[in-house]
Parts: structure tokens; C-alpha cells; sequence
């Protein structure tokens, strides 16, 4: 996600203001998110790596309905995806084989051969 912020009231064509609790954004004043309508998470990129996330938790407005803000909660890193099952992992062999077209069916005849 871009960097835009707004300190003049009217955030450009496309974006709608947004507050962020704790985490990397919580201190940004007029920054603002792709919208209406506001996305449901935003993932940050952390320095260090990896990515911090927010979830919406609610879009108001405080003087103009035509000026909504989105309110985010942080929900802090985001988790790896979990790791392959055993069973998984002798699926994958057989799904290169499929991609790289080493692997060819005949389909069945009717008396099952």
C-alpha cells in the first residue's frame, strides 16, 4: 500500500482517512487507505521483515457523512502459514510432476483398463 497522507481535510479521489491502534501506524496523523470502501486488513511491512496487521473494526464519521473514516485495531504479526502435513508433502511431487507434463493418464477404458 502506498504512503499517502491528508492534513487539509479532503483525502485525494480513491482514498478515505483511517486511525490505527498500537503497532508501526499508531502514531500517523492523516494517513490515509485505498476506499471507500476501507479494506478489511492492511499488512504493513515491518524493517526487520515480516508484516505487521491491522483489522477493520469499524468506518464512522465525526462531521461529514461524505468523509468517512476507517478505524483499524491492531492485530500485530501476522502468522506463518502453517507448515505441510506429512501428507501434504507427498502431494507435492506429484503436483510438479502434473505442471511440468512428465506425468501423462490415459483415461479409462469402460472395462476398466
Amino acid at each position: 500500500m502506498e504512503d499517502v497522507f491528508d492534513l487539509t481535510g479532503t483525502p485525494p479521489q480513491g482514498w478515505m482517512h483511517a486511525l490505527f491502534g498500537a503497532g508501526p501506524y499508531a502514531e500517523d496523523v492523516g494517513r490515509c487507505v485505498p476506499g471507500p470502501p476501507a479494506p478489511p486488513v492492511v499488512a504493513v511491512p515491518l524493517p526487520e521483515g515480516g508484516e505487521f496487521a491491522y483489522r477493520l473494526v469499524t468506518v464512522g464519521s465525526w462531521s461529514a457523512p461524505d468523509d468517512p473514516i476507517a478505524v483499524y485495531d491492531d492485530t500485530g504479526l501476522r502468522a506463518p502459514e502453517p507448515p505441510l502435513s506429512e501428507q501434504e508433502k507427498s502431494w507435492l511431487p506429484r503436483r510438479a510432476e502434473r505442471r511440468s507434463g512428465a506425468a501423462v493418464r490415459r483415461p479409462r477404458q469402460p472395462d476398466g483398463r
